[in-house]
This record gives structure tokens, sequence and C-alpha cells, in this order.
């Protein structure tokens, strides 16, 4: 696996001038806007289902292609990639503490792995269940806090559980396995 710490960091583009950078940075805003209030106010109109459904998917193809398209042609590629890697430096420090930890101790990964396993066991079982007893497809009414400890498990595991997960599919990734304390050479 690839050692990030050790590869030379990456130059900052050059800035472009900031008036295009601002505005380029307004619509890049305004872009966001439109795909997180869109949707609320397209359904909320009165429209017909049709015109429903292609507003839909201008905002969430068309709009946002042809911004990006707009703040490249504004900025240039270097001044684009200045404003990609600024925002992504921001969301890196801001999303920074809640990265998962590398190395965890035993019973949190004992935890973890509790978390990882049952929520995959309760998935298979629950059609065999259901098919047996009827009845118990009613008592399930938070079968979405399964999901969300699937997902907390991967946190709860830490950094090395996701370099494990993401070798599963890289085909050249290999497993190494530590020596035990106490084993025969």
């Amino acid at each position: 696996m690839r050692d990030v710490s050790t590869e030379p960091a990456q130059a900052m583009p050059a800035p472009p001038p900031a008036s295009r950078l601002a505005l380029g940075g307004a619509i890049l805003a305004l872009g966001i806007l439109a795909k997180i209030g869109g949707p609320a106010l397209i359904v909320a109109s009165d429209l017909p289902t049709a015109w429903k459904t292609g507003l839909s998917i201008g905002v969430f193809v068309i709009i946002p292609k042809l911004m990006i398209v707009s703040i490249i042609m504004l900025l240039g590629k270097s001044g684009f990639a200045y404003l990609k890697s600024v925002c992504f430096s921001f969301i890196g420090r801001v999303l920074a503490p809640l990265a998962p930890a590398r190395k965890i101790g035993r019973m949190r990964h004992r935890i973890g792995v509790v978390m990882f396993v049952l929520p995959l066991i309760e998935t298979w079982l629950v059609p065999y269940v259901e098919a047996a007893y009827p009845a118990f497809a009613a008592w399930r009414p938070m079968s979405w806090a399964w999901d969300v400890m699937l997902i907390a498990s991967f946190f709860v595991l830490g950094g090395d559980f996701w370099d494990k997960f993401r070798a599963l599919f890289i085909r050249g990734a290999t497993a190494t396995f530590p020596v035990r304390q106490g084993a025969a050479a």
C-alpha cells in the first residue's frame, strides 16, 4: 500500500486575478446552492410531473456541468486548479478531526468487527426469518440502525481497516499477517 506521508507535497498552482477568482468562487457557490436548494423548489412548485422531471435533470446534471465549464473558461486551467486546491484543502482541514485513527487497540478492534459483522448477518438472515415468520417484518421498524452500525464500524475499526477494505478491490493487493509473539520461526 502507498505511504502518503513520504510523497512530496503537490505545489499549489498560481492564483488567478482576485476579481476572476471571486467571480469563479461565486459561480461555484451558486452551483452548489442550486444542487442543494433546487430540488426543494422544484418539488414545491405546481408544475406538471414531466416538467419537474426535466428540471430535476437540469439541476442535478446540466447546471453543475455548465457552471464548471464556465468557471474553467473564466479562470483558465491553472486558475481552476488553484480554486479546486483551495476548496479541497479547506474541506480537508474541516474533516481532519473526523478521520479515523490509524492504529487501534485490541478491544476497539473486537467491538468494530462485531459492529461490522452483525449488520451483514442480519441482512443475510432477515429474508429467511421473514419468510418463516411473516409477523417479523412488522417488528423491524428500525432497520436503518443496522446500516448506521455498519457505517460506524468503519470509523471504529480505524484507518488501517480502510486500507484493508480498499485492498479488496485492488487485484494485485496482498495481505501481510503479523507474526505472533512466541510463534516458532
